[in-house]
């Protein structure tokens, strides 16, 4: 199980406080049987640069695998760690050196997210040119949060974007207007991701776990097991790995 957004790296964005904290979010995962965490912390170029984001994500990477090692012990089993940012949409993206820094490790894809102040033509041509400079792939950001704001003409044009996939949250797995966009978009061919987006050990706790088989019911019931299985593979495929059993 792929837990592709969360923000489990410790006091480096609004996510995780601490490696405390962190330790207990990954032994949530643990439990959950969660195979593969992608750190996503945020990202503002506004604030720093690429390159910068990737040395603060090292550093608290470090701290957690540190406070992990005193709990559990040097040998203790951890899932596969990926390393990304969530990226926030603005103009100024543009203008951004080494945009591929930006990209989950070991894959092409890259995660974004938009504002929710509304919708505007240039979001779909800028997701475009940035992962085009990277050489990445867009991976549109819990897009089932945006859609009592987006129009039906706003999601064709994200849609549009060459090669995007679009990542849903756990805790909309049960709403019917999320459901109803994600199976047009599986029966369209879409590439979909499913992730916690976890933020801490209580509030916006890991919980992809928990929820999952209950989206894999509904999924075979609405098309077939073997048409989730090929989701939960191509998911395992862009990350260059092999679906685990």
């Amino acid at each position: 199980m792929i837990d592709l957004h969360t923000h489990i790296l410790p006091g480096i964005d609004d996510g995780s406080p601490d490696s405390g904290i962190s330790v207990e979010m990954m032994e949530m995962m643990i439990a959950q049987n969660v195979d593969t965490v992608v750190a996503t912390p945020h990202y503002y170029c506004l604030d720093c640069s690429p390159a910068e984001h990737a040395e603060k994500a090292k550093g608290a990477y470090r701290r957690f695998l540190e406070a992990w090692q005193e709990t559990h012990g040097e040998d203790a089993r951890l899932p596969e760690m990926r390393f990304g940012a969530e990226i926030y949409l603005v103009n100024s993206l543009e203008n951004v050196s080494d945009p591929e820094l930006l990209k989950i490790s070991g894959s092409d894809l890259m995660l974004f997210e938009l504002p929710f102040s509304g919708f505007h033509g240039w979001m779909p041509r800028l997701v475009d040119l940035v992962a085009g400079k990277a050489g990445g792939r867009p991976v549109f950001a819990h897009i089932d949060r945006y859609l009592g704001m987006l129009r039906s003409g706003d999601l064709e044009e994200l849609e549009e974007v060459p090669r995007a996939a679009f990542q849903f949250n756990s805790d909309a797995f049960k709403n019917r207007k999320a459901l109803k966009y994600m199976y047009s978009l599986i029966k369209r061919g879409k590439t979909v991701f499913w992730a916690s987006d976890c933020h801490g050990a209580r509030h916006r706790a890991p919980d992809l776990g928990e929820t999952l088989p209950e989206l894999k019911k509904a999924v075979s019931k609405k098309f077939s097991s073997e048409i989730f299985d090929a989701i939960e593979e191509r998911q395992y495929s862009l990350l260059g790995k092999d679906r685990q059993i």
